[in-house]
C-alpha cells in the first residue's frame, strides 16, 4: 500500500462511510472501520456493515472483512442478547492480516477502543449523527467528520459537506456543514415519499428484497412491536434501493426503506454519485494533511 504507514480509522460502515473506505483503500490507505453490533444502514448492498453478519462483504471489487467474533443470531436471524465482541489483540492481528490481503478491516467498537491497540494517522467520523456527541480533535494527527452538527476547528480538524447541491463534498476548515433539513434529497421529482419510516418501535421484517421493482402501495415489510404487527408500504413506484436488515431492533421513526423512482436505471450494488463526491472530499483532505505533515 502506498500509504501503509498512515492507517485511517473510519467510524461507521454505512453507505457514505463505505464509499469513503472504498476510495481510501483504492488510493493506498490501510483502513479499519468500526461499527455498532446492530447497524441501521438501509443501502446495504453498498455498506460494508453487511460483513457483520456474513463475515465479509465486497463492493465494486473491494472487500471488507470482519476482524472480531461474529454476532450470534437467534433462530429468526436476528442478533441475540449477548454482548458484542470486545476489541482485542487477536482483533489487531486480524486487522493487519486483512490489510496484507488488500482488504478493509471491520470491527465492532462502540467507542474508539481500537485506538488503544492501533495508532492511526486519521480518524474519519462518517456516522452522520448530525450532532456533535464528542470532540475527537487531537485523538489522531488528523480528524475529519462528514455532515451537519459538527464544528471544524473545534470537534474535528475539517468537515465535509454532505448536502446535495453546489457545495457537496466541499472541505470546511472552520464552522459547520449546512444544517440538516430532515427532508430527503430530491431524486427524479420525489423526496419525502421515496423514504419509509417505522410507524412504531419493534423489530422489522422485510417482504421485498433490495433491487426489486415495486409499485405504489406494495408491501415492503412489517414491524412487530407491542400490539398488532404494523405494515409498511411504498408511496411511490420504483426500485428498492435501501432496506433495513431482517430482525433489526428499531425505534419509532427509524428509516426502513428507500425506493428510487428511477427504477431500472439505477444499480443498488454500485456506489452513488453522492457517496463518491463525499469520499473525494475526504481523500483530498487527507492527502493535503499528509503533505502538510511531510508524511507518505
Amino acid at each position: 500500500m502506498r500509504f501503509r504507514r498512515s492507517p485511517v480509522l473510519i467510524r461507521g460502515a454505512g453507505e457514505h462511510a463505505s464509499a469513503i473506505a472504498w476510495h481510501l483503500q483504492r488510493a493506498g490507505f490501510p483502513v479499519v472501520m468500526t461499527e455498532l453490533p446492530e447497524p441501521l444502514a438501509i443501502r446495504r448492498e453498498v455498506a460494508f456493515s453487511r460483513a457483520l453478519r456474513s463475515g465479509a462483504w465486497t463492493v465494486e471489487g473491494v472487500t471488507a472483512r470482519l476482524c472480531c467474533k461474529p454476532l450470534r443470531l437467534d433462530h429468526q436471524g436476528a442478533p441475540g442478547d449477548l454482548p458484542p465482541p470486545a476489541v482485542t489483540a487477536r482483533s489487531l492481528r486480524a486487522v493487519r492480516a486483512a490489510w496484507r490481503a488488500g482488504e478493509i478491516a471491520l470491527v465492532i467498537d462502540h467507542g474508539l477502543a481500537m485506538l488503544d491497540l492501533l495508532p492511526v494517522f486519521a480518524i474519519v467520523d462518517a456516522r452522520m449523527q448530525k450532532t456533535a456527541t464528542e470532540a475527537i480533535r487531537g485523538r489522531a494527527p488528523f480528524t475529519v467528520a462528514i455532515g451537519p452538527g459538527i464544528r471544524a476547528g473545534e470537534h474535528v480538524d475539517v468537515v465535509i459537506e454532505t448536502e446535495r447541491g453546489h457545495d457537496l463534498g466541499r472541505i470546511i476548515r472552520a464552522g459547520e456543514a449546512a444544517h440538516d433539513t430532515a427532508v430527503p434529497g430530491e431524486i427524479a421529482g420525489e423526496s419525502v415519499n421515496r423514504v419509509t419510516f417505522a410507524p412504531v418501535a419493534g423489530r422489522f421484517w422485510a417482504h421485498v428484497e433490495i433491487g426489486q421493482l415495486v409499485q405504489r402501495g406494495d408491501l415492503l415489510g412489517v414491524v412487530e412491536g407491542e400490539g398488532e404487527p404494523q405494515t409498511v408500504v411504498t408511496r411511490i413506484a420504483g426500485r428498492v434501493r435501501g432496506l433495513l436488515a431482517d430482525g433489526a431492533a428499531i425505534g419509532a421513526g427509524t428509516k426502513l426503506a428507500d425506493v428510487d423512482p428511477r427504477g431500472e436505471r439505477i444499480d443498488p450494488a454500485t456506489l452513488s454519485d453522492k457517496g463518491r463526491t463525499i469520499a473525494a472530499g475526504v481523500l483530498t483532505a487527507l492527502l493535503e494533511a499528509l503533505d502538510a505533515q511531510g508524511k507518505r
